[in-house]
């Protein structure tokens, strides 16, 4: 069970700096969808930030929150844990279920390298528990440029209290 918690979590953080933004127009007939490319630069903390995000708005729109995590998803983590049906589906399973809808969370630096950066994320869920999860970005490239993919993350872990 840790290991696949393990392998959701790398997969739950990486997706390209380019980010794919849908709009829509809507004409008296049809809707139609244009892709419109923004060139963004996350860094490891924006990225971190936007899955945490998702994870605490999950049940209003479950399907955007399991899309922004499997974006974050590395590739490697996408292949073992895929697909993102099944990636889904343990989001929702024990372990990964303690997060969803969190309450609020906070996150500090625990080790950084040019290639690594590990936090210590400490969650507050909806029933009061509190957990601490480390999670790991590697830089890697995407589209040519360099960009931040969660490769790991640890069973979050009960602990007493304060985020």
């Amino acid at each position: 069970m840790a290991k696949k918690l393990l392998l959701f979590l790398l997969i739950a953080s990486c997706t390209s700096t380019n980010d794919v933004l849908p709009i829509e127009a809507e004409s008296n007939t049809q809707t139609t969808t244009t892709e419109v490319f923004v060139e963004q630069s996350l860094t490891s903390q924006d990225i971190l930030i936007e899955i945490f995000n998702a994870y605490q708005a999950f049940s209003d729109d479950p399907i955007k929150a399991v899309d922004t995590i499997w974006n974050y998803a590395h590739e490697d983590n996408k292949e073992a844990t895929g697909p993102k049906e099944r990636f889904a589906t343990m989001l929702v399973s024990e372990p990964y279920d303690s997060i969803i809808d969190l309450k609020d969370y906070s996150y500090e630096i625990i080790f950084e390298s040019e290639e690594n950066i590990h936090y210590e994320v400490k969650v507050l869920t909806q029933n009061n528990n509190y957990f601490v999860i480390t999670w790991v970005f590697q830089k890697t490239l995407c589209d040519e440029k360099p960009c931040w993919r969660t490769i790991g993350v640890s069973q979050p872990e009960y602990f007493d209290s304060g985020i």
